[in-house]
């Protein structure tokens, strides 16, 4: 019977740096791209009303 633990162990440790690595990498992507810049846009652009090309809020055809 062989001593399983180093292989085991290995590989635990190699899946954990692959999930530190991925993190980081698509955190810096993120970050470069500026998808976190400004994390309050998305709701203000929920709440501007939408007006027609040309028309006024209140204005009747």
């Amino acid at each position: 019977m062989g001593d399983y633990t180093y292989a085991s162990v290995f590989w635990m440790y190699s899946l954990m740096a692959l999930f530190v690595f991925g993190t980081l990498y698509f955190l810096v992507k993120a970050l470069r791209s500026g998808a976190v810049r400004d994390d309050e846009a998305p709701k203000y652009r929920m709440l501007e009303d939408d007006v027609p090309e040309g028309g006024h809020h209140g204005e009747k055809a």
